[in-house]
């Protein structure tokens, strides 16, 4: 238990230090003292050094989202108003994305950095989401609560405004003004209404 502690220490610590200054403006003399612990201890648990590090920190995070935003895919029943259902699951899906601003702004600044074939992770996650937003979309519209349109499309807006609103959570730029759970639920239904008619 004590290594997988330390092991999630130095995880953290080097997260918090990548998103502060950079995976290149930050040392593994940096790491060692933000955790306080020895060279020799770091490299125990990760031989590879920082970027073994990164890429680790990199892995895990997604996972975990990954589950988390199919869990919440999984939660868009048939018998809940479409409204409702996509307005929470894009509440969850910012929730998600900005529960660890950490890693979000490390993974903003450093995805260049990321050598392991899961550099594209983030991307194939979220084209996965979509495919599974466009077949819930699909069945909505089978069972008649709204017209045919272009699924596909219209599963890229409505994680387009999850992600618009998670940036804004991350960085400088602010395109949404309000309070960012009232503006998903108001765009959610603006869409949804021009689906109906």
């Amino acid at each position: 238990m004590q290594a997988a502690e330390r092991r999630g220490q130095i995880l953290q610590g080097a997260k918090e230090l990548f998103a502060e200054h950079g995976f290149h403006g930050t040392s593994m003399r940096m790491i060692n003292k933000h955790v306080g612990i020895t060279d020799g201890l770091l490299y125990h648990y990760f031989p590879g050094g920082k970027q073994e590090i990164l890429e680790t920190v990199f892995v895990e995070a997604q996972e975990a989202r990954m589950a988390s935003m199919d869990k919440l895919l999984a939660s868009i029943e048939l018998n809940q108003r479409l409204e409702d259902a996509l307005a929470q699951f894009l509440i969850g899906l910012y929730r998600t994305l900005t529960e660890d601003r950490a890693f979000i702004r490390m993974m903003f600044r450093d995805a260049e950095s990321i050598q392991s074939e899961q550099r594209n992770f983030m991307s194939e996650m979220i084209k996965l989401r979509h495919q599974s937003l466009t077949e819930v979309l699909k069945k909505r519209a089978e069972a008649g609560e709204i017209h045919e349109m272009d699924y596909a499309l219209a599963a890229h807006q409505l994680l387009a405004l999850g992600v618009v609103c998670a940036l804004r959570e991350v960085s400088f730029i602010n395109v949404v003004d309000v309070e960012i759970e009232s503006h998903i639920r108001n765009m959610v239904a603006f869409s949804v209404s021009q689906w109906r008619k």
